[in-house]
């Protein structure tokens, strides 16, 4: 049996232990975490005893309620603890049909498995399981030149969640897009992932421990996401962040996890992504409600 389920009657206890165990478990749906980015607006598709679960972010003006995938939410989808069929897959994509959506995504498992309606987006993933060496020899040739390039010069990652100086550099160097940044939400969800112990960030510090970048990170179980990250433009030197994130993987390196960097539509991000070894994902973006 599938139900509709509204958030504040949602049995947290059953919803965590299913994306617990999912075999395709994402942060982005837990239930705190849905909490921080809607505000409270959601509700869940249930299957059963919660054995299939799928969250619906909501919003709401004039009275007209739809379906809008959160800032800092790259993918939620249907999640399962077993394997799911593809008849049971369809219903729950039937229910979403059902709602006005503005925007919905599908999570890279339920893309490859089931191939949802809707358009492909392009995440960029990198295993970290492998040795650091392992892991750089599949660097492409200006990461490579960039860890060369540094040895030696007093550069050093240092780990600190310093949301302050993140604030601090993007504000000074990336002004033309720190205007769209609504700061006061992202501090406040900063501060709850924060809460929650999730929270890791790194700084790229020169000889004297003056700051030249940050980067902050969530630690997401199977995953390391790279959330934010900024730069003194002025004083880091030439490929000084390629060679933060190149000391960020040697950091995890041969752990349980993968370096997560969300993807980018851009293709000068993309490139940098995939001189990692970082690998194209896909995940399905569905609308049926433009405005």
């Amino acid at each position: 049996m599938i139900r509709k389920i509204k958030r504040r009657v949602l049995d947290t206890d059953k919803y965590t232990q299913t994306l617990a165990k999912a075999q395709n478990h994402r942060i982005y749906a837990e239930y705190w975490y849905m909490d921080v980015v809607t505000g409270g607006n959601w509700e869940c598709i249930v299957y059963g005893d919660y054995e299939v679960v799928m969250p619906i972010p909501l919003q709401y003006k004039f009275g007209i309620k739809w379906v809008a995938q959160p800032m800092y939410c790259q993918q939620l989808g249907v999640f399962y603890n077993q394997d799911m069929d593809e008849e049971l897959f369809r219903i729950f994509e039937k229910q979403l049909h059902q709602y006005r959506v503005r925007s919905y995504h599908f999570n890279e498992d339920n893309t490859t498995a089931f191939q949802p309606k809707g358009t492909l987006k392009v995440n960029h993933l990198l295993d970290l399981r492998p040795d650091f060496n392992t892991l750089s020899s599949a660097f492409k040739r200006d990461r490579k030149k960039d860890l060369r390039r540094h040895q030696g010069t007093g550069l050093q990652l240092v780990q600190s969640a310093e949301i302050d100086l993140f604030f601090s550099l993007f504000k000074q160097d990336y002004q033309q897009i720190a205007g769209l940044m609504d700061e006061e939400l992202t501090r406040y969800y900063l501060k709850m992932i924060q809460n929650q112990g999730r929270l890791v960030g790194f700084e790229l510090q020169d000889a004297s421990n003056k700051p030249l970048a940050v980067s902050i990170l969530i630690d997401a179980h199977e995953r390391l996401i790279l959330m934010f990250s900024a730069r003194n433009k002025a004083t880091e030197p030439k490929g000084g962040f390629a060679w933060m994130i190149s000391e960020v993987i040697r950091w995890y390196s041969g752990k349980e996890k993968k370096l997560d960097f969300e993807g980018s539509s851009i293709e000068g991000i993309a490139a940098f992504n995939e001189s990692f070894g970082a690998e194209k994902q896909f995940y399905t973006v569905y609308r049926n409600f433009p405005f």
